[in-house]
């Protein structure tokens, strides 16, 4: 009940200035929208994916991102609209180095500046804590950060400090020159460990998301023309899937009376948007989604036939058409001056602290080459085996093997000088190295929950090893009539003796012990229980290092060949090697880590 007295109020705040009457009439309605922004506050190199190629972000206009090329990118589009709202899913933290140095500071600054109107909180926010996220909250934010379906503990605060309760909302409401939009936000906790450990360290407790669309939805109906939904629901899991593959939540909520769907977390753009029948008066619920790591901004207009009395469903106001269209934030847009003049100083700082472009090695392959992070077989990966040999022998780590999730490993290593930034690019999250003891049956459960989760990705491996070799079975005589498990399972190195689809040969490797204990290195999302390696979560021996898995694979591949003399740098016009451009770096080529059969996709 104090819930819907603190919205009753929040909506009469906000709805008593007198407003034409617009009843009758199709009036346009402009919403911009961005997700998963990831503190990608300046332009960054990265390869374009092909579907990032489809919308527009093209090679040649790299590099992408930046706050100040979105900002313009904004008002532009604001400019040709009469009625507009920019909205954001969520994550606009972590990803860069501006968020491990001023903690959410510099992205609340920013998006103030350039205007945003509201955001759901997403599930980054919180990586630094809760006290952090309400302090960069209430000291700088200048729009309504949402989360309906997270309720706030009380807490004791004798110096009187506000908290997360008082500075995160519901929803809100906005009034665009006589249209009422509410803007319901839809927080994530799927993906937030926190929220079910012992204390509860972030103080939520998480809703049913079901039961909260539906009360606010019947809450706001009556009061506005149009209800939206700017959502971070979803699954880590489906991230790095096309929109035709990812299992969006969204669609299975309650969506009568919801006309709009701002949809984040799951890193896609999905144009054009989906249409999803809500009721049966012929009314739908259109579903978009604006991508990731500020490479794009969503433009969705659509049209509102403005209703005669918003409480009666034959009566209400209902969008009739809408449009979409997705912008690249590139090199071929110029740059917002107010904003550049905000971020100067923090780039200034961030570039006086760390050598971003500093080259430390380089990818020695053939024009279109490249060492990939999945590998075509389904099994283990080239950049795969690097990352978890990065972990098992780093100094202090020294695991018998290791296990790390595939999804934490985010872009592949292209032909050319490897540097700090392009590091960000495959780890954007601060993932570190936790040691675990783990017994022969626990590893067992642990590699038959990642063969099941595999086949439920078309037998493409969810997990990347060093030190220990198994078959990914997707689809055989698997106990307990499982659909997928894992066979083989055994210890050491070359246990396939070369050919990645024979056998494991026995005078080779070590078989499982099932009573046996092992020191195995993983990252602390999955040791946590993230992407749902419950096994992992549940054993008490974890010992977090705090060694990043960027630092880790960074300081193993100083520690290859370094490069012939005569080696020429594929990037240099002037066909300069890459000795004279960078020194003695290391060569990266197909012959380290290459995919082996450590995992094999069998299907018996």
């Amino acid at each position: 009940m104090l819930r819907i007295l603190i919205a009753l109020t929040f909506v009469s705040c906000t709805t008593t200035r007198e407003t034409p009457n617009l009843v009758g009439q199709d009036v346009r309605l402009t919403f911009l929208h961005t997700s998963d922004i990831h503190s990608r506050l300046f332009p960054y190199n990265l390869e374009p994916s092909r579907a990032d190629e489809d919308f527009g972000l093209l090679p040649q206009n790299a590099p992408f991102g930046g706050m100040a090329q979105m900002a313009t990118i904004v008002k532009e589009q604001r400019a040709t609209a009469n009625r507009s709202l920019w909205l954001d899913s969520g994550d606009c933290f972590q990803g860069a180095p501006i968020f491990n140095m001023f903690k959410g500071e510099a992205e609340m600054r920013a998006l103030s500046l350039m205007g945003m109107d509201g955001a759901v909180i997403g599930n980054h926010e919180f990586d630094l804590g809760a006290p952090n996220l309400m302090r960069q909250i209430d000291n700088w934010s200048q729009f309504p950060l949402l989360a309906a379906n997270y309720e706030f503990s009380p807490t004791s605060n004798p110096a009187g400090e506000r908290t997360m309760a008082d500075v995160a909302k519901p929803y809100a409401i906005y009034d665009l020159k006589g249209l009422k939009v509410a803007v319901i936000g839809m927080a994530n906790w799927s993906s937030m460990t926190g929220i079910f450990e012992g204390g509860n360290s972030l103080g939520i407790r998480p809703r049913d998301d079901a039961e909260v669309v539906q009360e606010y939805v019947r809450l706001l109906r009556p009061v506005v023309d149009v209800v939206v939904l700017v959502s971070h629901l979803g699954l880590d899991e489906d991230e790095g899937l096309s929109s035709a593959e990812v299992e969006d939540v969204n669609e299975a909520l309650p969506l009568e009376g919801v006309d709009v769907i701002l949809g984040g977390h799951l890193h896609i753009v999905l144009n054009p948007p989906k249409v999803i029948p809500n009721d049966d008066k012929g009314n739908s619920t259109v579903l978009a989604h604006s991508g990731a790591f500020a490479k794009f901004v969503g433009r969705l207009d659509v049209v509102v036939r403005v209703g005669e009395d918003n409480s009666d469903p034959d009566k209400r106001s209902r969008v009739t058409a809408f449009d979409f269209n997705v912008f690249p934030v590139d090199s071929t847009i110029q740059p917002d001056p107010e904003v550049t003049n905000l971020l100067w100083p923090y780039s200034i700082a961030i570039n006086r602290e760390i050598d971003l472009q500093g080259v430390f090695a380089y990818v020695d392959l053939e024009e279109g080459e490249k060492i990939t992070r999945n590998d075509n077989s389904g099994g283990d990966s080239q950049l795969g085996n690097m990352v978890a040999r990065a972990m098992q022998v780093r100094s202090g780590i020294e695991a018998e093997f290791t296990i790390t999730n595939s999804l934490g490993i985010r872009a592949d290593f292209e032909r050319g000088p490897l540097n700090i930034e392009q590091m960000f690019n495959v780890f954007p999250f601060e993932n570190s190295i936790t040691i675990i003891y783990l017994s022969g049956s626990e590893v067992q459960e642990t590699l038959d929950f990642v063969s099941r989760k595999s086949a439920e990705r078309g037998c493409r491996t969810q997990a990347q090893v060093s030190g220990i070799w198994f078959d990914m079975v997707c689809g055989g005589d698997c106990p307990n009539g499982e659909p997928a498990c894992a066979k083989n399972i055994s210890l050491g190195e070359d246990c396939r003796g070369g050919d990645s689809s024979g056998p494991i040969d026995p005078s080779k490797c070590a078989p499982l012990d099932p009573d046996g204990l092992y020191r195995v290195a993983v990252n602390d999302y999955i040791a946590n229980g993230g992407s749902g390696f419950e096994v992992l979560k549940r054993n008490t021996s974890k010992q977090n290092t705090n060694i990043s898995l960027r630092d880790a694979l960074i300081d193993y591949l100083r520690t290859q060949t370094p490069c012939e003399r005569s080696v020429i740098d594929a990037s240099d016009s002037e066909g300069q090697s890459v000795f004279e451009n960078y020194g003695d770096v290391s060569c990266l080529d197909q012959s380290i880590e290459t995919h082996d059969g450590r995992i094999r996709a069998v299907f018996e």
